[in-house]
C-alpha cells in the first residue's frame, strides 16, 4: 500500500491525475507508460491535488 500511495503522490507531482495508476492494469504498455509518467520532473501546476 505504501509504495501505491507513493506512486500517486508522484503522479499528482507530475501533474497528472492518480487514476493513471490504473494503467498498471494494462500488460506490458501500461507499465511503461506509468514509468514514463513517474520519471517526469515536477510540475508546479501539479500543486493543486495539495489542497
Amino acid at each position: 500500500m505504501p509504495g501505491l500511495t507513493l506512486t500517486e503522490r508522484r503522479l499528482h507531482d507530475a501533474n497528472k491525475s492518480g487514476l493513471w495508476l490504473l494503467m498498471v492494469f494494462v500488460p506490458i504498455v501500461g507499465s511503461i507508460i506509468l514509468l514514463v509518467f513517474v520519471l517526469l520532473p515536477s510540475d508546479p501546476r501539479g500543486a493543486r491535488f495539495d489542497a
